[in-house]
């Protein structure tokens, strides 16, 4: 993987040297805990995650390369000289709980944010968050949230449903050829926002429509209904798009129940030894956007750098299988980032901190290359979107179903 695009200033950090920058830190993250840091912590982290709730066991290992990140600092001694203090605030993965944790999380003055998950949860707290300048970056892939005009101070490092969209239909029209592309979507910020750009996309590039659109509600329980209309339509290629585990299970239930087998582009590549009821026919064909540095092939290999970070997640007693959940996630980029700047720009300052991002070119992600303009705060570069399988979670090469195989034709 690429480690420094562009010539902007701030492009020293990325990768590696961002990394050593850290392992170089003399005398800085005491314990990570909201209590164990010392008072006077020039640094302190916002950390917005679901500790209760029906999505707390699910999202847990999604914070587990941010956690991984925190301990790489600790051990280097904290920053600025000090330990960082920690703000851990739970929001019961509800968009509804977002105003008021977003109080709670000023009151504590933070350098920076960290979280929520859920494009619909990070809307509402990208909202809330803005009655002061302090940077954040949660998993949301809403395009909305990379417009730094609209959202002056989140950083988008997941690739947005625009990208995801574009992504998913080239590969169904172009790698896989399929003639007639239907697509079923949760209802819910994310779900709309991916709809409307495969629809649009498809439009534009190609002068076609989906055949058939499915929108089903967050707690459906009998995806039958949706199924059938995909199958009377015809699709031999479908963008399947929850955030939901259970509603994909149920949707390929109906599917093998009917027969249907049609080529998948999934939002989710986890799960799959919770698949194992399923046809080989149906789950071969079952692909998923992906970054492509968390990808091999037979003739590459991902970087030390991926492969390292893959082990240490596997050991990590928060995975709980999750891996692939793990090292997608924008955690583990977003607090190293800001380690790095803060470093950097010798300030844990959030106004300075965000003149700092909007000049960040070819920053090197673990999981892609990561610029940021003003007004362009979806900094995923889109080179580094692509399509992997879902069976190779279960392949050696995935180090523990951590990292997966990118799709043949790419």
């Amino acid at each position: 993987m690429s480690e420094v695009i562009g010539t902007s200033r701030r492009g020293v950090l990325a990768g590696a040297g961002a990394l050593a920058l850290l392992g170089g830190l003399g005398g800085l993250l005491g314990g990570c805990g909201r209590d164990s840091a010392a008072a006077s912590a020039k640094t302190k982290i916002g950390w917005i995650e679901p500790k209760t709730g029906r999505l707390a066991a699910a999202y847990a290992p999604i914070y587990v390369g941010g956690r991984l990140a925190l301990d790489d600092i600790k051990q280097a001694g904290g920053l600025l000289g000090e330990p960082v203090s920690m703000n851990e605030v739970d929001d019961e993965g509800s968009p509804a709980t977002q105003s008021t944790i977003a109080r709670r999380i000023l009151g504590a003055g933070p350098t920076f944010v960290v979280g929520p998950t859920g494009s619909s949860q990070v809307v509402a707290s990208a909202t809330a968050l803005a009655r002061e300048p302090i940077v954040q970056s949660g998993w949301g892939g809403t395009a909305s949230l990379g417009d730094g005009k609209q959202f002056p101070f989140f950083y988008q490092l997941v690739y947005n449903t625009t990208q995801q969209a574009h992504a998913a239909m080239t590969f169904l029209k172009e790698v896989r050829n399929c003639a007639k592309i239907g697509l079923i979507v949760e209802n819910s910020e994310f779900g709309k926002s991916i709809k409307n750009a495969s629809v649009e996309f498809l439009a534009s590039e190609y002068s076609t429509k989906a055949v058939a659109v499915e929108t089903f509600e967050v707690d459906a329980n009998d995806m039958t209904p949706f199924v059938r209309n995909l199958a009377s339509a015809g699709v031999d290629g479908l963008g399947l798009f929850t955030g939901q585990p259970q509603a994909t299970i149920l949707i390929l239930r109906a599917m093998q129940a009917g027969g249907m087998a049609p080529t998948i582009v999934s939002h989710d590549l986890n799960y799959v030894e919770a698949l194992g009821e399923f046809s080989g026919e149906l789950l071969g064909k079952f692909f998923g956007t992906t970054y492509r540095g968390l990808t091999y092939t037979a003739t590459e290999q991902p970087s030390k750098r991926v492969s390292e970070l893959a082990k240490r997640i596997v050991e990590h007693p928060q995975t709980a299988g999750l891996g692939y959940s793990a090292i997608t996630s924008p955690y583990y980029d977003w607090v190293t980032l800001m380690a790095a700047v803060i470093e950097e720009e010798k300030t844990a300052d959030p106004a300075k901190l965000k003149k700092a991002l909007d000049s960040l070119s070819g920053y090197g992600g673990v999981r892609s290359r990561i610029t940021f303009t003003a007004d362009n705060h979806s900094g995923i570069d889109k080179g580094d979107i692509t399509i992997g399988t879902l069976t190779s979670a279960l392949e050696p090469e995935s180090l523990g179903g951590v990292l997966r195989r990118r799709a043949d034709g790419l």
